[in-house]
């Protein structure tokens, strides 16, 4: 996505609904793991150096979990997990960091890139370092920040727990399908959480790193199609917080939908909160919502008038349970800790 502009868009319908076929006929076989594999970027015993040589190493139509357990340390690759390969937990242990440094198309410059369905990271770094050292929002020839991914999200039931995203610009590409997100910290400033992901973002810390010398960046910047179309970002807890000022979000799409519920938000929230994008004149097919959330930056005295009002009976649907657990997916895991 460019700085201030919104780009074309690819069209994600028939790649929902592969995806959604795709998720629909693998179970995993239970709770059980199969095996594991170890991976150290310094040998040490380990089978594998890199995390794309352990990914690789896995069966093409996997249906069974296999665990990938990462020791700590930088790993500067970029990381595919493709979509014939479900069923993979990535499990660090510390904190390990996966970076890399491409820049420009959503599409490929993602330091880790998930495409099927039934993948679970836990405890790892997903990081572009890109424009970021410092905070900085140029690179080293003083160019303009780029679109920069961390991450990009495709497949459908994918779980993240304790994980860190950090960038500038485009951080989290949370393409489509069924995410769930939990004490998570995500780092950028320009539609850092973005894409038509069907996701729940719970107890995640935000942090907003503007430069006061750019304009104020977007938190978000969802891309609802239609108002037939289930993606939309649920914030429950967490906080906001940064330094700069920052919009909560805008509309990548002509629906697009986010709330915020209890979330602690610091003086950083501009009072308009909100931007139409490209979609000014359309504002009531928005579902722009904040409740019940706290903070400094959490007075929607000034918000945009068109800003949702929900009621607390509105919450339901917004539920962890009524919005990606439905079917009880994440019920069927197996053991995390």
């Amino acid at each position: 996505m460019g700085f201030l502009t919104r780009p074309l868009v690819f069209s994600l319908i028939l790649l929902n609904d592969y995806f959604f076929s795709l998720s629909i006929a693998i179970d995993c076989g239970g709770k059980n793991i199969a095996y594991t594999i170890t991976v150290n970027t310094l040998g040490n015993g380990a089978k594998f150096k890199t995390i794309q040589a352990a990914i690789d190493s896995i069966s093409i139509n996997n249906n069974r979990w296999v665990k990938i357990y990462i020791n700590d340390g930088l790993y500067s690759e970029k990381v595919f997990i493709p979509p014939e390969k479900p069923c993979i937990i990535l499990e660090g242990s510390g904190q390990p960091i996966i970076s890399y440094g491409d820049h420009e198309a959503m599409d490929i410059s993602a330091t880790f890139s998930s495409f099927p369905p039934n993948v679970i990271a836990i405890g790892i770094t997903f990081r572009n370092s890109f424009n970021t050292g410092q905070n900085y929002a140029y690179n080293s020839d003083n160019e303009l920040i780029s679109p920069a991914v961390a991450a990009r999200i495709y497949g459908d039931k994918s779980f993240f727990l304790r994980c860190r995203f950090l960038g500038y610009q485009d951080t989290l590409f949370d393409v489509m399908g069924r995410h769930y997100f939990k004490d998570c910290y995500i780092q950028g400033e320009v539609d850092f959480i973005c894409g038509n992901g069907q996701s729940y973002y719970e107890n995640c810390t935000i942090n907003a790193n503007g430069k006061p010398e750019l304009p104020p960046g977007y938190i978000t910047a969802q891309h609802r199609n239609s108002s037939n179309d289930p993606g939309g970002f649920v914030f429950k807890g967490g906080s906001v917080i940064g330094v700069g000022k920052v919009n909560l979000g805008r509309a990548w799409g002509p629906y697009s939908r986010v709330i915020f519920y209890q979330t602690y938000f610091s003086s950083q929230i501009l009072p308009e909160g909100w931007f139409a994008w490209d979609f000014v004149g359309h504002e009531e097919n928005l579902t722009y919502a904040e409740v019940d959330c706290k903070g400094p930056g959490a007075d929607t005295s000034k918000r945009v008038r068109w800003e949702k009002k929900l009621k607390r009976s509105d919450l339901h649907q917004y539920s962890l349970s009524s919005f990606i657990n439905y079917d009880a997916w994440l019920d069927n895991l197996p053991p995390i800790s």
